[in-house]
């Protein structure tokens, strides 16, 4: 999504527009090299049965990230993102679409609450959240 999202354009309930997200195994690889995570969970099939995984997992703090640009997309470029949080509630696998979801819960004096939720291909919520971003006004508008 692109554009500046105002304050004054946005209702309680609205629905963010989806965003899609598939890593590779590839990226997860570069992602524990970037991230200086050795565990190899991430990147080592055969050891992540070891664990009792089924495949590899994408890391949490990767999904958090989307998260977070996720919500920046939504408000744009003159929003500020005041608050995030989420919890790794399920694992999520490599070569299969996560779908972030949110729903706007409350909206007062520029301030905009949100529910968030990444879905696996399956849907089921591998990563419930919450954000609270500061919208700009348009010009001309008092609060």
């Amino acid at each position: 999504m692109s554009g500046q999202r105002y304050f004054e354009d946005v209702q309680v309930g609205e629905e963010l527009p989806p965003m899609v997200k598939n890593a590779s195994r590839a990226q997860l690889f570069l992602y524990s090299a970037a991230s200086s995570n050795p565990h190899r969970i991430h990147y080592d099939r055969e050891y992540a049965a070891v664990e009792g995984h089924p495949d590899v997992l994408v890391h949490g703090p990767l999904q958090g990230a989307w998260l977070s640009q996720f919500v920046t997309d939504w408000m744009g470029p003159a929003g500020r993102l005041l608050n995030l949080t989420w919890q790794n509630r399920a694992r999520a696998f490599p070569e299969r679409d996560l779908t972030f979801r949110g729903r706007v819960t409350a909206a007062a004096d520029g301030v905009v609450e949100l529910e968030l939720r990444e879905e696996d291909d399956t849907g089921q919520v591998c990563m419930p959240g919450t954000a609270r971003v500061a919208l700009p006004r348009r010009k001309g508008v008092e609060a």
